[in-house]
């Protein structure tokens, strides 16, 4: 038999049809052309993908000794988690080609098609598996995944059921199936089952943080629910279980270690707690949240920042969430303003609060009051304009902004010069959490120097509304009064302190232990000052005039004074109710200042002039004044200026630290020393706090990379 044909189909393994053209076939030529032709093809299908860079292959040789096997993290970061934060391939193949600067991380020799087969097979890591059939999967809990779904037999009972984000030989930290993030000790669980198929995701919603629960203050001792525990600022705790009698015998019960540190400064935040679970971010826009009995994390973030920060490389830091229903806030080196959900980590929305090309950053925990977020703007050593906002928590929306340097016409504008460009970069940054008064509905807010720092030559007249505290309503943004601290500040003393709120039998009043020096009390409903009294050695000024302002006596010209980090800073302080008594950690230092003619660009610093210590004189303390008249009750010193902040409690107790690294605690009344522990790096900028867990008081503080818990024995 014999077959004549012009064309045959030749159907190959990759779909397509080879064509073997104008011959003649016997059934053996056909069968023996068939098999030479299907050798070919796959002969060519080999060589194709032996020529496709093999990601998996690429990835476990050049990436996986750091971030691990499963791209989870060993010494290096969790890949996963950095592609669930939302990381664009572009930026993360940027990352992989040029490296990261100060780490374990080279630039890559790998070839763009290399680097692009790594990400797709890292990506495929990240994934989700298919949920099975009839089962769904939702944002915060996924059952499809068969391998982290454990049953948890509790010892009195219980059987939970939920998604294993965590485990340690003495811990277990699981998602139930609404979300509800939760951590066990093995010592209560019976018995764990694995591999477990989970129920169907809750229908009933996870339960969030209402406006109501923020303003029930720290009633509720198993929370913690804004920066400075509550909208007042005093860093108060009615907590009594740990006393002055008993407190020389706390102990670490867990440290939780960041892996991310800001050179110079440190770990800044304050976390917040609710249900157990203690929120918190890092340096760099890292955040996580942890389980607040062992500090074992439940997620964690990774913002991927771009390489052209300006004051967001030169002040890397971030000091806190805020929370309300289930979204948690951060601001960003780039300054953005996220959302989170609270249950996965996951990104809800992202807010652009400025341009970070020009100078812009933000590194403050913003304020979540009743429908809004309010947040403000770091960069004023940049030629920046600051601002305070208010955003819609459930949409990112912007709501209204009050500017710090007025527009030209505008009250406040004529204590600025006329001239071009002037007030566009004015500064009044306002970088630090402000307070709020609910019963007024009235924010309170300190904004910063004006820009540039130390040259004034060409920002002549008091620069409003710098160095200030500006009382804001809270439904609009429309100021109400203001207070200048310092007017036309040419030695970066700013006004971004806690303002601290205390009902007196007979006044509202505001608190900012300031900059300049000088411990203030003003009326906060009508801005009137009260007095102002130096709780600093300072030469500078020693009283304040009738017309409210300081009067000088030394500019300089007749030794030194205070220095550009003043007699204290953003380090929080605290105010005790029932004592009436405001406990801050103060500087003493010495400086000449030295200004000169900055050239304006944006994206450039302009601090106009240089700045010198004299070390040997310098050293720190931490003080007590009586709120009412300003009187310096009692001083414990240190060698050092320290920039650690201040917590205290019903007990009787102060917190406090320094920048020996000593966690320090007090008797509020006498001053006198009754613990401390070393942390071993210093304590910069962060105050600790305080929370019940398990029937036991927990005090937590941060310091260099690490969250440290104490507790009682």
């Amino acid at each position: 038999m014999r077959i004549t044909t012009s064309i045959v189909n030749v159907t190959t393994a990759h779909g397509g049809k080879d064509l073997i053209v104008g011959r003649e076939y016997t059934p053996r030529a056909m069968r023996r052309g068939v098999w030479t032709a299907g050798i070919f093809v796959l002969l060519c299908a080999e060589a194709s993908a032996q020529t496709r860079p093999n990601g998996a292959a690429l990835f476990g040789e050049q990436c996986a000794t750091c971030h691990g096997g499963d791209a989870r993290g060993l010494n290096g970061p969790n890949l996963i988690a950095v592609i669930a934060a939302g990381a664009t391939d572009e930026r993360l193949l940027q990352t992989m080609r040029n490296g990261v600067t100060g780490t374990a991380m080279p630039p890559s020799r790998a070839s763009d098609d290399e680097l692009r087969a790594i990400l797709a097979y890292i990506k495929s890591l990240a994934a989700p598996p298919a949920a099975a059939a009839g089962v769904e999967a939702s944002a915060r809990y996924n059952p499809s995944r068969v391998s982290n779904i454990v049953t948890l037999t509790m010892n009195d009972g219980r059987s939970i059921t939920g998604e294993r984000r965590n485990e340690d030989a003495f811990s277990i930290q699981v998602a139930d199936a609404r979300g509800r993030l939760q951590g066990f000790f093995r010592t209560e669980i019976k018995n764990i089952t694995r591999d477990v198929r989970g129920p169907s995701p809750a229908a009933d919603p996870l339960p969030g943080v209402s406006y109501g629960d923020i303003l029930e203050d720290l009633k509720n001792p198993q929370r913690w629910l804004t920066y400075s525990g509550d909208y007042s600022g005093r860093r108060h705790s009615p907590l009594t279980q740990i006393t002055q009698q008993n407190v020389a015998r706390l102990k670490p019960e867990w440290t939780f270690q960041t892996g991310t540190m800001t050179r110079g400064r440190g770990f800044e935040a304050t976390p917040l707690l609710w249900d157990g679970v203690l929120y918190v971010t890092g340096s760099n826009n890292f955040a996580w949240a942890l389980d607040a009995r062992t500090g074992r994390p439940f997620w964690s973030y990774r913002r991927e920042l771009p390489n052209d920060l300006t004051y967001g490389a030169q002040a890397p830091v971030n000091r806190g969430f805020a929370i309300l229903d289930n979204r948690l806030f951060m601001v960003t080196l780039d300054a953005h303003l996220l959302a989170f959900d609270r249950a996965t980590g996951k990104i809800l929305w992202d807010t652009i609060l400025a341009d970070y090309k020009i100078g812009y950053s933000s590194t403050l925990a913003p304020l979540a009051i009743d429908g809004k977020v309010i947040v403000g703007i770091s960069g004023g050593e940049y030629p920046t304009r600051g601002f305070i906002d208010a955003y819609d928590p459930a949409t990112g929306k912007r709501v209204w902004r009050f500017n710090t340097i007025p527009n030209p016409g505008e009250k406040g504008s004529e204590t600025w010069p006329a001239t071009a460009g002037v007030l566009e970069r004015g500064g009044g940054a306002t970088w630090m959490t402000g307070t709020y008064d609910p019963e007024l509905n009235m924010l309170y807010w300190g904004t910063g120097n004006p820009n540039p720092d130390y040259y004034g030559a060409d920002r002549k007249g008091d620069n409003l509304y710098t160095n200030s505290l500006v009382a804001l309503d809270a439904a609009t943004g429309t100021l109400k009064w203001h207070y200048q601290f310092t007017p036309h500040d040419t030695h970066d003393w700013d006004a971004n302190q806690v303002p601290v709120l205390a009902d007196w039998p007979d006044r509202k009043v505001v608190m900012q232990a300031n900059r300049n020096g000088f411990f203030y009390v003003l009326d906060r409903q009508t801005g009137e000052l009260l007095f102002g009294k130096p709780f600093t050695d300072t030469t500078w000024a020693r009283d304040i005039g009738k017309d409210g302002r300081p009067i000088v006596l030394n500019e300089g010209d007749k030794g030194c004074i205070p220095d550009m980090w003043g007699g204290t800073n953003f380090n929080p302080p605290t105010y005790d109710p029932a004592l009436r008594m405001f406990f801050l950690n103060t500087r003493e230092t010495c400086a000449t200042y030295e200004a000169q003619e900055p050239k304006i660009a944006p994206g450039r610093t302009s601090f106009g002039g240089v700045v010198r210590m004299d070390r040997d004189k310098a050293y720190g303390a931490l003080r007590a004044l009586d709120a009412t008249t300003g009187e310096r009750k009692w001083e414990f010193k240190y060698p050092q200026p320290t920039m650690a902040g201040v917590l205290s409690t019903a007990s009787g107790l102060v917190f406090a630290g320094d920048n020996e690294g000593n966690l320090m605690a007090f008797d509020a009344k006498s001053g006198k020393n009754l613990w401390r522990y070393s942390t071993g790096t210093p304590i910069w900028g962060a105050a600790p706090m305080t929370y019940m867990l398990d029937g036991k008081q927990h005090i937590v503080v941060a310091s260099g990379t690490t969250l440290l818990s104490f507790v009682l024995p």
